[in-house]
This record gives C-alpha cells, sequence and structure tokens, in this order.
C-alpha cells in the first residue's frame, strides 16, 4: 500500500511546477519583448550623451532645443538656447543629440500622412499658408 501513496506525492508535484510554467513563461516574454530592447535604448543614449563635443545640438528635459558651448565640466555643460542666452545644465539631464530625438519624433509617412485630421486643422493650415 505505500506504492500507491509515492505514485500519487510524484504526480502532485509534475502539476505544481505545470501550474507555474506559464508565469515564467509569461515574465520570459516580457523581458525579451520589452525589457531588454529598453535597456538597451537607454544604454545607446547614454553613450551618445557621453561623445557630445562643443558645437553639438541638444535636446533638454522639458524638449528644450539647445546648442552646446561649453562642455569643461565633467558633470555640468553650458547649453546656448538662444542668441547669447545660455544656461548650465546637468548633463544627466541631457536626454538626447537633437537629431536622434528629432528623428525619432518625426511623424510617420505614407498613405494619408500629410492630409489634416478635421476641420479646425485644415483651416489652420490655410491660413498658415496665407
Amino acid at each position: 500500500m505505500e506504492l500507491p501513496t509515492l505514485l500519487l506525492v510524484a504526480q502532485g508535484a509534475g502539476s505544481a511546477f505545470t501550474g507555474i510554467l506559464p508565469i515564467i513563461l509569461m515574465f520570459a516574454i516580457v523581458y525579451f519583448i520589452v525589457l531588454r530592447p529598453m535597456s538597451r535604448q537607454e544604454k545607446d543614449r547614454k553613450k551618445r550623451v557621453e561623445t557630445l563635443k562643443k558645437g553639438d545640438q541638444v535636446v533638454i528635459g522639458g524638449g528644450i532645443l539647445g546648442r552646446i558651448s561649453n562642455l569643461d565640466d565633467p558633470k555640468v555643460a553650458v547649453v546656448e538656447i538662444a542668441d547669447k542666452v545660455k544656461i548650465r545644465v546637468m548633463r544627466k539631464d541631457i536626454i538626447d543629440a537633437a537629431e536622434a530625438a528629432l528623428a525619432a519624433a518625426e511623424p510617420p509617412k505614407g498613405k494619408g500622412a500629410d492630409k489634416p485630421k478635421d476641420k479646425a486643422d485644415a483651416k489652420a493650415e490655410d491660413e498658415a499658408r496665407s
């Protein structure tokens, strides 16, 4: 009578693992589809920010565009945002190089991409053309 009891225990352990297996697979899928590409993009962005030099255009937090005018301090950058208007920003607060950020923010081109969405947009475009 001992033998059937041992078989039942072994079968119960197998079913517990099969219950956890879908959860493990779900976390693995989320990691490979979402988390890993995000960390790679962040690593690339940090690399671009570290290689910035004087004269490069950058995007600062809040979407402010400017040109680097001084990088002498290892933690602070001086960014010119208009003629003779310079601000000091922490290097960690520079979001990205302007070219890379603007390329990522461009609207999709293709069928219907240049059509206005509603009448107000069409009127605004007509006024802008005038």
